[in-house]
């Protein structure tokens, strides 16, 4: 290797090392809303110095901004990213014009959740406006799956999501949520059969949600759909109507998938 060929391997190796360390240092704000190098260099086990100067290169790019007393928190051009991701999903646009039919004839919410490991995250959702407030604030954000409808569905029909789904801390959000790992494994298995999934006040007293999963033209499992409302609203005929309706919209939208071959 001449010396030229070996500078540039030093430094190619130089950058690739401070992407993994500036990828981490915008990890650690995932769960503090504002931090100082003394902190990322703590969490991350790094030289201060290097936490400082990846804190001022990543505020230089935009993706951090600056905060009282030497620290830094998020900047909004990270949900710019996030809008962006979001708008490109073709699952998302594929599913859309379904979900909002699903809303109009059962006029109740309707969801789109993605897997995330064993949690789930919302992309779309078509609102009635009655949601009690913590059901409202899960829009766009990750929620552990074991307890909703549609995490119970998505672990359902894949194991690694049923593992990852089952290895995360299980809250009791109600007395009637269910955390018991033999339970919820039961609950899974009947899931299959019936290719849908009922939750009634595990997530929020009073309010019931009904998911049915949707398949990519892979055949896997990767979404679910979901009808939220309150219990006595989901109930006796009419929620026997909704999850009809529900189960038909699942599996138009997996022929869609199909059909333009999204996977």
């Amino acid at each position: 290797m001449t010396a030229v060929a070996a500078r540039h391997v030093g430094h190619d190796a130089t950058g690739l090392r401070s992407v993994s360390i500036s990828t981490r240092v915008i990890g650690c704000f995932a769960s503090h809303e504002e931090l100082g190098p003394t902190q990322v260099a703590r969490e991350l086990d790094i030289a201060k110095s290097t936490a400082h100067e990846m804190l001022v290169a990543l505020a230089a790019g935009g993706l951090l901004e600056r905060a009282p007393r030497g620290r830094y928190r998020l900047s909004l051009q990270l949900f710019d990213y996030g809008q962006l991701v979001l708008d490109r999903l073709p699952i998302r646009r594929v599913a859309r014009p379904e979900l909002l039919a699903l809303h109009r004839r059962v006029e109740e919410t309707v969801q789109l959740g993605l897997p995330a490991g064993g949690r789930v995250v919302y992309v779309e959702r078509f609102d009635r406006g009655s949601l009690p407030e913590e059901a409202s604030v899960e829009w766009m954000r990750k929620v552990n799956g074991f307890a909703s409808s549609s995490g119970r569905v998505l672990a359902a029909f894949d194991e690694d999501i049923a593992e990852a789904t089952l290895a995360l801390p299980r809250t009791r959000y109600t007395p009637r949520t269910i955390t018991d790992t033999a339970r919820l494994r039961q609950i899974l298995a009947i899931a299959r059969e019936r290719g849908w999934v009922c939750t009634s006040e595990e997530r929020a007293v009073g309010l019931t949600s009904m998911s049915a999963p949707v398949f990519a033209a892979s055949g896997r499992v990767s979404a679910a759909v979901s009808i939220v409302g309150r219990t006595r609203a989901l109930t006796g005929t009419r929620g026997e109507f909704m999850l009809r309706s529900l189960v038909v919209s699942a599996q138009r939208i997996s022929g869609e998938l199909a059909a333009c071959g999204d996977d």
